[in-house]
């Protein structure tokens, strides 16, 4: 497997968090309930580009909700202290290895 910067992307990210007014009062509830937010926008983006939705209940780019998305998991990943380069290829080997046992076929 190759190298990850996902501590790095932590860092950086939490680098910019402390310099939001307000920041530091966030604990993980706060964060958790942010990215619930952003998920629902991804949603909606993605309902809207595919037309299950019309173009005017658009409410952000598909990309900005998956960068918001990214940014609240970076926060909380920070907050519990997940070495993210460590275990994120632990991961994927897993479902990898899942998907070799044919565990996602449908049918």
């Amino acid at each position: 497997m190759s190298k990850y910067l996902l501590n790095k992307a932590i860092k950086d990210t939490q680098k910019v968090a402390n310099k939001m007014p307000g920041n530091k009062d966030w604990v993980v509830h706060t964060r958790f309930v942010e990215l619930v937010e952003e998920v629902g926008e991804l949603a909606n983006a993605i309902q809207t580009d595919e037309g299950y939705k019309s173009k005017s209940r658009k409410k952000s780019e598909v990309v900005d909700s998956i960068c918001d998305i990214l940014w609240e998991i970076l926060l909380i990943a920070g907050l519990y202290k997940v070495d993210l380069d460590w275990e994120y290829p632990k991961v994927l080997k897993q479902i990898n290895k899942r998907r070799k046992a044919g565990e996602f076929e449908h049918i």
